[in-house]
């Protein structure tokens, strides 16, 4: 189910996690009971809805009616999202888009998550607990001061620099772990040159994997098509409404978008 208009929701907690990166956490029980992980939400932090247009967010994770939203403060609408306090109204609108297909339990799961590519990681890792799934996080940043920590999925951390973690572009440890191994299926979000790198490797040991694309939307149902990719096969997709979840080897990476 999808709510198609923007619903009031309560502000349970707002707290910064990592320098300029918050967790909200919204009373939303309708939402909570409808939302599938790597789907999101439009929210819109400015009650009057006049000045600016909502903004996309990976649903981070959901607990009874709870649900967590990871963001990073860069502009006007995340600024102001930054300064609500519990209590505070917020509106949204969602659960949008087609997340990630969960696999089997004879798979292994890796999640991998670059940099803010970490956000819907939380809510995939406790739907494949549920369902008595295995996984593992391979979650790489530039450097330590970038590190988000969260608690669930054991987690594999690399930084570019070294200052943290294993050294290293996350992509290099996940392809350490492809080598040997069968049987897995590899759900991803992250920058562009990061899921395109991982998609090349994974299409060379025939691993399935899904992608979680980042990009700028406006009305997030598929109505503007000011979120256009390249498709492999020709023509375009939407990020929104055919994704924002696509099989790595249904995109044309050598095209990437501007953001």
């Amino acid at each position: 189910m999808t709510v198609r208009k923007f619903l009031e929701t309560s502000v349970v907690s707002n707290k910064q996690v990592a320098p300029s990166v918050s967790l909200i956490k919204i009373r939303a029980p309708a939402l909570a009971r409808a939302a599938h992980p790597g789907q999101f939400l439009m929210v819109c932090s400015d009650p009057s809805y006049s000045t600016i247009l909502a903004r996309p967010f990976s649903i981070h994770n959901i607990k009874d009616e709870i649900v967590s939203l990871l963001y990073r403060i860069q502009g006007p609408g995340t600024q102001r999202l930054s300064r609500m306090v519990p209590g505070s109204r917020l509106s949204i609108f969602g659960p949008l888009g087609h997340g990630f297909k969960i696999g089997s339990r004879r798979q292994k799961h890796l999640l991998v998550a670059g940099g803010m590519g970490l956000a819907p990681m939380p809510f995939l890792h406790a739907t494949l607990k549920l369902k008595g799934c295995f996984s593992t996080l391979l979650y790489g940043c530039r450097t330590q001061s970038q590190v988000i920590k969260i608690a669930g999925p054991k987690t594999i951390l690399t930084t570019d620099d070294g200052s943290c973690g294993i050294r290293g572009l996350v992509t290099q440890e996940v392809e350490n772990i492809l080598r040997p191994q069968d049987g897995i299926q590899v759900y991803a979000c992250g920058p562009w040159p990061m899921l395109a790198k991982l998609a090349e490797i994974c299409r060379r040991y025939q691993v399935p994997c899904q992608v979680s694309l980042e990009s700028r939307l406006a009305c997030g149902v598929g109505a503007c098509q000011g979120c256009v990719i390249r498709s492999s096969e020709g023509g375009y997709l939407t990020v929104c409404s055919d994704g924002p979840v696509f099989d790595s080897q249904s995109i044309d990476w050598s095209q990437e978008p501007t953001l």
